[in-house]
């Protein structure tokens, strides 16, 4: 698990005209619906620097909107747990905040989805936290039981200033802008805290969109889905700017298709941007193979509901494409220099002419990435990540024109049909595993990558001991035609490093290494295929 979402929570969509369930934390946590006097927050949240939110905060788009004049408040927040993490394991946030003058204990669902949070308030006498104060018997009960002897120490601090203002875009709407400026600090490690936020107050999720959308139109602001809660304790567990990997999805028994695709989009977003630093800050090519990973998923998602949740998404899914094959380009060249090239190389042993291709593949990888990181620092990417989170409340899906009444079949039905279908289309091809050629082979092995990604969307409706154990063998067959997809891959690579004027003789006799290395391995790795293919076959499926 993650830290950048080892807090994230069944994912909750917004109360609208589609209508929802309750916000739950992850397995094990606490349903904190079920608890007494609480509130639901509805946000979006930007991040940028401090020149961006300046600028924001003197744009007429905001004067004519304001209502009133902005306030500032310093306010410093500790956050607690036990030495084991008991609460952010069991997905709860715990938190004292004080301006100076009263001291809030508020207590949250950790990591909450694109937009809600449901977080529970009392006034406290002091900075220490206070399970008496808590207003509802029930939640006491459970976090002490969470607790058990342990005692709740500060984990991780945030102090910083706040500039609010109540925005009006239309009668009968309020949000709440803030500007947030400060730190996170954990001992003497401190992490900068610089973003926007647009609270939804009274109106529907439809008015906190359109004014989201009009402020950051022209804002170099990207919206961000980590909360200060996951921050923090990514700082407390040095893992700041650690590449992310999907976490578990959990999907009510009862859930609908709609509230299933609409959590599995979010789960994606998420993803997503956990790996947005890794990439822009860090630099780091496993955050590029993540955000590549998390729009396969999304994208396969758009293919599996098909119908009026495809239809509905037709635009962003151009957009997807777009960044994707941007992503690509950098991925492409990190996985041929790190697992194409350099096992080939090591193998070789030490020969100039190796260096040359290896110098020839760095230039292009480096270009690919200026392209990469010019493209997530561009406002077309920032439009489509914040309206990606936008259909999340919107769901343009369950429109009765583009035949949403297909959003309210139960998720575990839709997904039995769905399932079915698509491991069907693996079988027929699978059958043939020994006979197939290269082509064939790179097609079975995107069917069972589409294949496991759906089955990992729904997997919290089936049995998790044959999911588990279905989805390993599935991966078990993806590494083994990953690797014999290597051969193809180096050698289409290499066809395009040499129609390049700086492809010297050094080069192509590099590009021939290469590739002849991973041709010598196809015989092993076409045995251990067809192991593997039966062990597949001998699973039953979890969803039938």
């Amino acid at each position: 698990m993650t830290p950048h979402a080892v807090l994230e929570t069944i994912f909750q969509q917004i109360c609208d005209a589609c209508g929802s369930s309750a916000v739950s934390a992850n397995s094990g946590g606490v349903d904190l619906l079920s608890f007494g006097p609480m509130g639901q927050e509805t946000e979006f949240k930007f991040i940028g620097n401090e020149d961006a939110l300046e600028r924001l905060r003197q744009s007429p788009a905001l004067q004519r909107l304001a209502r009133e004049q902005p306030r500032e408040r310093t306010l410093h927040a500790v956050y607690f747990d036990t030495d084991s993490a008991a609460l952010r394991k069991a997905g709860i946030v715990f938190r004292v905040r004080t301006d100076g003058k009263v001291f809030v204990q508020t207590i949250k669902s950790a990591g909450a989805n694109v937009a809600t949070r449901v977080e529970v308030k009392a006034e406290v006498e002091s900075q220490a936290p206070n399970l008496r104060a808590i207003p509802d018997k029930g939640l006491k009960k459970r976090i002490a039981k969470e607790i058990g002897r342990a005692k709740l120490k500060p984990v991780f601090a945030v102090d910083m200033r706040r500039t609010t203002l109540m925005l009006s875009p239309k009668r009968g709407t309020e949000i709440e802008a803030a500007f947030d400026v400060g730190t996170i600090s954990c001992g003497e490690t401190r992490l900068p805290v610089c973003e926007f936020e647009l609270e939804l107050v009274k109106g529907d999720a439809r008015a906190l969109i359109a004014c989201a959308r009009e402020l950051t139109a022209e804002a170099p602001l990207t919206l961000a889905l980590c909360s200060k809660s996951e921050r923090g304790y990514a700082l407390a567990t040095n893992w700041v700017e650690a590449p992310a990997t999907a976490e578990r999805l959990i999907l009510p028994a009862k859930a609908t298709a709609d509230e299933a695709f609409g959590r599995i989009v979010g789960h994606c977003l998420r993803h997503f941007l956990g790996n947005w630093t890794a990439v822009t800050v860090r630099r780091d090519p496993e955050g590029v193979h993540q955000m590549r990973v998390a729009l396969r998923r999304l994208r396969s998602a758009f293919v599996l509901f098909g119908g009026p949740f495809r239809s509905a998404m037709e635009e962003l899914e151009g957009e997807i494409r777009w960044i994707a094959h941007i992503l690509g380009g950098a991925r492409d060249l990190d996985v041929f220099e790190e697992e194409v090239f350099r096992p080939a190389a090591e193998a070789h042993g030490e020969d100039e002419r190796l260096n040359e291709l290896s110098a020839l593949v760095g230039a292009r990888r480096a270009v690919a990435w200026q392209a990469l990181l010019d493209a997530l620092d561009s406002a077309r990417f920032r439009r489509l990540v914040f309206e990606l989170a936008a259909a999340t409340l919107s769901r343009p899906w369950c429109d009765p024109l583009a035949g949403g009444e297909k959003a309210t079949v139960r998720a575990a039905r839709f997904a039995r049909r769905r399932l079915t279908k698509r491991y069907k289309r693996v079988q027929e091809l699978g059958a043939k595993v020994a006979e197939l050629d290269a082509k064939r082979r790179h097609e079975l092995r995107l069917m069972l990558k589409k294949l496991r990604y759906a089955v990992e969307f729904f997997a919290s409706l089936f049995s998790e001991k044959e999911t588990t154990r279905f989805l390993k063998r599935v991966a078990a067959l993806q590494e083994v035609l990953g690797q014999m997809n290597d051969a193809a891959f180096s050698r289409a690579l290499v066809a395009d490093i040499m129609k390049g004027d700086d492809a010297t003789a050094g080069v192509r006799y590099a590009a021939g290494v290469v590739e002849g290395w991973h041709l010598g391995h196809l015989k092993d790795r076409a045995a251990q295929l067809k192991r593997r293919w039966r062990r597949l076959e001998a699973s039953p499926s979890p969803w039938a």
